[in-house]
């Protein structure tokens, strides 16, 4: 496994590089496929009027926007990311929707200041830090006493044929992936709740409440299956497999890739099961 510097420079070059202006310009897609993971979160994490909360790994910020909305303008939302051009397209978003309670902060989040808040989220965005137990360290201290958590994060490949579909139908073509490293930082480093029971709880957090939470996602985001076929490749861990390939492999795998995903398709519709954990708690 990478030295934990090793892996935060990584996400630094990429998320301000081609990978988060690639995020940027596919975002109004990923929004609505993720969408009704937004709406579970909120639901989830029950919001107040007049909190303050604290967005890790925010991005382009579809959830940040929504809890700045459930907590009003008596309440503020931190947004925290280190991609600047995913944080700039919050930014935009946020003032073209009239919502003035969120500062969008490019730092990271393990090591930044967060100042008290009262509730700390994240969709999809705690999973990628070099050391969790010293994020989350540096997190619980900076949280109010009776501060909540509450994050969601995707459980095992296993359970999410909306990835494993594509990558079992590009993978004859390509060269073997080297075998995951359990538990290394990456899309399915909370997929176990034994590991992030360690995690939190080394941090001074309580033991975590965990709660599955299964849907379908339409890929294609209304948009048919060609649209489904270039979200699949252009973000994700194809995008990844396909990249440095020569023009003839990724033809052929991007041709494989639309027949493994027909069989899902309906109208404009490509939905395949996702799978994920609905993490909560609070300062032990």
């Amino acid at each position: 496994m990478a030295a934990p510097e090793e892996v935060n420079a990584d996400m630094l070059s990429f998320w301000n590089g081609k990978g988060g202006h690639t995020w940027v310009a596919r975002q109004a897609h990923t929004d609505i496929t993720l969408t009704p993971v937004t709406d579970a979160l909120l639901a989830f994490a029950a919001p107040r009027t007049g909190e303050r909360v604290v967005d890790i790994g925010c991005g382009c910020g579809a959830p940040t926007l929504e809890f700045a909305r459930a907590v009003g303008p008596s309440g503020r939302v931190a947004g925290f990311d280190i991609s600047g051009p995913m944080l700039a397209e919050g930014k935009r978003r946020a003032g073209a929707a009239g919502i003035a309670n969120i500062d969008w902060r490019q730092a990271d989040p393990a090591v930044a200041a967060l100042n008290e808040y009262d509730l700390l989220i994240s969709a999809f965005g705690v999973m990628f830090f070099g050391d969790r137990v010293a994020a989350f360290t540096h997190m619980r201290r900076s949280a109010a006493p009776d501060a909540r958590m509450a994050l969601v994060c995707w459980r095992t490949l296993a359970e999410n044929p909306w990835m494993e579909v594509p990558m079992t139908a590009v993978a004859r073509h390509l060269p073997s992936r080297p075998p995951p490293t359990p538990n290394a930082p990456g899309m399915f480093a909370f997929a176990d709740p034994e590991h992030v029971t360690g995690v939190l709880t080394a941090g001074g957090w309580a033991p975590p409440r965990f709660e599955k939470l299964d849907m379908e996602l339409d890929i294609a985001a209304g948009r048919g299956l060609e649209e489904a076929v270039v979200q699949s490749t252009e973000i994700g861990a194809v995008n990844s497999w396909l990249r440095n390939q020569p023009e003839e492999v990724v033809s052929a795998a991007v041709a494989s890739l639309r027949e493994g995903l027909k069989p899902y398709a309906d109208g404009m519709s490509v939905s395949l099961p996702g799978a994920m954990w609905l993490i909560s708690s609070a300062p032990a």
